[in-house]
């Protein structure tokens, strides 16, 4: 098993995770058909998907005089819009929530022991107007891991 060093790296495991929230795979949600990384419009035919937000990183420890190594803290937001009906669009949101939860949580909190930790950090249902039929809703996480500067 390779650790992940990057935070592209880390990125393109959470989309390869991502793309697994399908009804096909078990799912209750089909998100995981259209998986963008940071788009920050969706336009109502990209829907249903999910948008890869990466946040700040946080160095938490490391001497870069005496190693090229630094323990890194990465933040990420999972965007997920779904169609929804109308008058109770949290249903829809809370699905798509538990999907994102088993996809990033489902083997333990290391991203099958890939990385040090991932920390959940919250979810959140988005804001939308009554009688639109597309809800959003978000899980944040944290993501930490020993990171090689001198091989970014």
């Amino acid at each position: 098993m390779t650790l992940l060093q990057r935070a592209a790296d880390i990125a393109a495991e959470i989309d390869r995770r991502c793309r697994t929230i399908t009804r096909d795979a078990g799912a209750e949600t089909d998100v995981g058909v259209r998986v963008l990384r940071g788009r920050r419009k969706i336009d109502d035919d990209k829907v249903p998907c999910v948008v890869i937000v990466e946040g700040l990183d946080a160095p938490v420890m490391g001497d870069s005089k005496r190693s090229a190594t630094a323990k890194v803290r990465q933040g990420y937001v999972l965007v997920g819009y779904d169609k929804c009906d109308p008058d109770h669009p949290n249903d829809k949101a809370h699905a798509v929530i538990r999907d994102f939860k088993r996809a990033i949580f489902g083997d333990g909190t290391t991203l099958g022991e890939r990385v040090m930790s991932v920390t959940y950090k919250g979810r959140d249902i988005g804001p939308r107007g009554d009688g639109v039929s597309i809800v959003s809703a978000t899980v944040e996480f944290e993501v930490e891991f020993s990171e090689r500067l001198d091989q970014p």
